[in-house]
């Protein structure tokens, strides 16, 4: 998962989105389509990683709200998937993607830019 956005720091980093460099959102937006389409592919016991990661994605992007519902969609097809009662835990808790607190960094669709 830390490798979904080509940056090229440690993986806590990237993964609490704490990095010097802004991501590759584009490189980020393409993996979450990826995804999407593997979990259209996979079978509900398998699908706790890839909603988890999809909600990942979505908190790396500033969608507190929507990353919830992955890792909720997650936890009703695997309730001991740890990974994503802990990243329900930390969106619970307010915390929010550090790339988001940087205006160079942060995630902008086509609408936000000039």
């Amino acid at each position: 998962m830390a490798d979904i956005p080509g940056i090229d720091e440690p993986p806590q980093h990237v993964l609490f989105a704490q990095t010097q460099s802004a991501p590759k959102w584009s490189r980020i937006e393409w993996g979450q389509q990826l995804l999407l389409h593997a979990y259209t592919r996979t079978s509900p016991e398998n699908a706790a990683p890839i909603l988890t990661t999809i909600g990942y994605i979505n908190w790396w992007e500033g969608r507190g709200s929507k990353a919830h519902q992955f890792m909720q969609l997650a936890l009703d097809t695997d309730p001991s998937y740890r990974f994503a009662r802990l990243s329900d835990q930390m969106l619970g808790a307010g915390i929010i993607a550090g790339w988001n607190k940087n205006r160079d960094t942060a995630y902008r669709t086509q609408l936000d830019m000039p």
